[in-house]
């Protein structure tokens, strides 16, 4: 019961937010409060009678003076990220895409987030090389631009010869999604070593392997598009899960290096970025943290959400830093808090994962 409370709260608080802080509605309301004709303004005055109080109408409109400057920061904020994130763009890059006739390469896309991702850009009519160790599952058989290239990503070499495989049966891709990814609860001391290697191996090197074979191809042309699934594990790390954490901010590290080259030392800012930073997905790798983050009422997120915001963002051919739930993305700022908000942040979920792994 307080898991539903937690997200009814959630949901109203969030609801209110997006209209407090619209500049468009804020804006609406002070001109009909301040300018609009008197006639109006008696006609809201009549059916509100908070607002017969000319203190009460006073804090009203201060009130809104500040809703509406906050909000109109916000939207300036996120049109700046826009542009930094899409090496000064305002707009997308929508005219030089051809769906027909584009590539995507996705590894781990045989089940969970990734099988998702693969129906919805086949759909678009885009062609999918699915990398993955795992059979085609049925969702994906029978269709003609979709093809299983058995390969584990976490050797190089067979990553390499792949992608020419790939390359000589649809051509080179333009769009690179880096999707597999493992996880399992223990502490540190438990964590075998070779389950540490196994797990930077595909959350970390794999990620390496596959631009180092797919990237050349798109600065030729200057047009590409890599989307690096990370987690909200890449902001802050958490006890019983750390091996997985790190692997997450590993890659963001990566992701963030990667625009910089792609800027600096290529010249290539038609090739497009993007970061998924989703919050505790169902999927069959959170099996284990299932039932206590259900004692715990914490807030997951279905699969198809994420597979919908990847896709989204692939098709508007725009880059970006996308967090799940968007309200997840204040995880972000955690590092510039004092330490003693850090350390009380981590021990919610540190908690909740001990749980599991005791």
């Amino acid at each position: 019961m307080s898991g539903l409370v937690n997200r009814v709260l959630s949901l109203v608080t969030t609801s209110a937010g997006h209209v407090a802080f619209n500049p468009l509605v804020t804006a609406a309301l002070l001109w009909i409060l301040t300018k609009a004709p008197e006639q109006l303004r008696n006609q809201l005055t009549a059916r509100i009678a908070a607002l017969r109080d000319p203190r009460r109408y006073a804090q009203v409109v201060r009130m809104l003076k500040w809703c509406l400057a906050f909000g109109t920061m916000r939207v300036v904020n996120q049109q700046m990220n826009h542009i930094a994130l899409n090496a000064g763009r305002i707009r997308s890059e929508r005219a030089r895409w051809n769906w027909s006739q584009e590539v995507a390469v996705i590894t781990g896309g045989c089940s969970g987030i990734g099988e998702l991702v693969v129906k919805r850009l086949v759909h678009k009519g885009i062609k999918v090389a699915v990398l993955d160790i795992q059979q085609l599952p049925l969702s994906l058989q029978g269709y003609a631009n979709i093809k299983l290239f058995t390969c584990d990503v976490t050797n190089p070499s067979a990553v390499y010869t792949t992608a020419e495989k790939v390359k000589a049966t649809f051509g080179a891709p333009t769009i690179l999604i880096n999707n597999a990814g493992i996880l399992a609860p223990h502490t540190i001391l438990t964590t075998s070593d070779d389950y540490l290697r196994k797990i930077f191996d595909v959350n970390v090197l794999s990620n390496w392997y596959t631009t180092k074979a797919f990237l050349p191809d798109m600065l030729r042309h200057n047009k590409g598009h890599i989307v690096t699934v990370a987690s909200l594990a890449s902001f802050i790390s958490v006890a019983g899960m750390v091996d997985y954490t790190a692997t997450k901010a590993a890659i963001l590290s990566f992701h963030e290096g990667l625009n910089q080259e792609l800027k600096l030392h290529y010249n290539a800012p038609s090739v497009l970025t993007t970061s998924i930073h989703p919050n505790w997905v169902r999927t069959p790798l959170l099996e284990p943290l299932e039932a206590a983050l259900k004692s715990q009422g914490a807030e997951t997120i279905e699969p198809a959400a994420v597979a919908d915001a990847i896709v989204d963002r692939i098709v508007s051919c725009t880059g970006g830093q996308i967090c799940l739930p968007n309200s997840a993305g204040k995880a972000s700022l955690l590092r510039g808090l004092p330490n003693w908000i850090q350390e009380s942040a981590r021990s919610g979920p540190s908690k909740l994962i001990f749980n599991s792994v005791k």
